[in-house]
């Protein structure tokens, strides 16, 4: 969802949640903390599952490398969305001393949430899965209107994803 100015727009979310949830079968929402507690509080009391996810290096590494691999082996494709590949062009990923790696906003040229929020979708994918990726057997499929479909991977990107 996109809101006009330079900050969310609690109401729009607010309002927003229950046609997409009339249209999905939403299990559960994982969130970033920072300055969520509002809307985390209202989405609580409409019945909607909130799960907290903190942005560090222990919980990011695994799901990041487990999107690089997925991209790598061209299992996913974002059906042309650009602002989602607009965002995989801006992303930089930075390492730690032990190997763990995470999307960096400080060293990314722009705007990079729609990854970071596809990162963390991933995690709770996998968490669900019972620790195998399910993509082991097909390919990610995020909800979107439908456009072209296609299967790529380019240069510098850091994923794509299927629209369906």
């Amino acid at each position: 969802m996109v809101s006009e100015g330079k900050c969310h727009a609690l109401r729009g979310i607010r309002n927003f949640c229950p046609t997409f949830e009339d249209k999905f079968d939403i299990k559960e929402i994982t969130y970033d903390r920072w300055n969520a507690a509002q809307i985390v509080q209202r989405l609580v009391k409409m019945g909607i599952t909130m799960v907290p996810f903190v942005q560090g290096f222990a919980s990011m590494s695994s799901p990041t490398k487990e999107l690089m691999k997925l991209v790598l082996e061209q299992r996913l494709a974002h059906g042309g969305n650009e602002p989602l590949a607009w965002m995989a062009d801006n992303v930089t990923v930075r390492t730690d001393a032990a190997g763990n790696v995470k999307s960096d906003k400080e060293k990314s040229a722009e705007k990079i949430d729609g990854i970071v929020v596809l990162i963390m979708a991933l995690d709770r994918a996998l968490k669900q899965s019972g620790g195998g990726s399910p993509y082991d057997t097909r390919g990610i499929i995020v909800r979107s209107p439908p456009k072209k479909t296609q299967q790529t991977t380019s240069k510098g990107r850091l994923f794509v994803v299927q629209y369906a």
